[in-house]
């Protein structure tokens, strides 16, 4: 009776203890769950384009593909990122070759405190020259969700 008893306490604490674990596990998972929704605005012929994300419904950031030189200053051929939110996510630019998906150029704000604008990355690319423009909310070392493709051109 003594061995029975023992036995079905070793089984109950086994059973608390897994159960225990999967919690953790499940409550981990779930907060690390979000959602990215965007609006993207074109201009210079539909060759350049602005990604606007959010995150959860709030404004989080954009990533900015510029084509042509402007009268501004801005450069052409130009990817650029802006953290806009102080909500411990940052923002990611991608640009793509769409017969390859190799990536062509990055800007990324992740690691920085907000606000922060990245540099604009450049390299003169040919006149006409096709790209996908991706848009991402995420975290150096965590999970990252992305708007695009979106057509680009230099």
């Amino acid at each position: 009776m003594a061995k029975m008893r023992n036995r079905i306490a070793t089984l109950l604490t086994a059973t608390a203890v897994m159960a225990g674990a999967s919690l953790s596990i499940g409550a981990g998972t779930a907060s690390a769950a979000f959602n990215v929704t965007y609006t993207v605005s074109h201009y210079d012929s539909g060759k350049s384009a602005t990604i606007y994300l959010y995150l959860n419904g709030d404004y989080a950031g954009y990533v900015n593909w510029n084509a042509d030189p402007d009268s501004f200053g801005t450069p052409g051929d130009a990817l650029r990122a802006y953290d806009g939110a102080a909500d411990g996510y940052g923002i990611k630019g991608a640009t793509l070759w769409p017969s390859t998906n190799g990536t062509e150029r990055t800007v990324s704000t992740y690691g920085h405190s907000y606000p922060y604008y990245t540099g604009w990355n450049t390299g003169n690319l040919t006149e006409g020259t096709s790209l996908d423009l991706y848009g991402c909310v995420g975290k150096s070392a965590g999970p990252e969700a992305c708007a695009g493709p979106i057509d680009i051109r230099a």
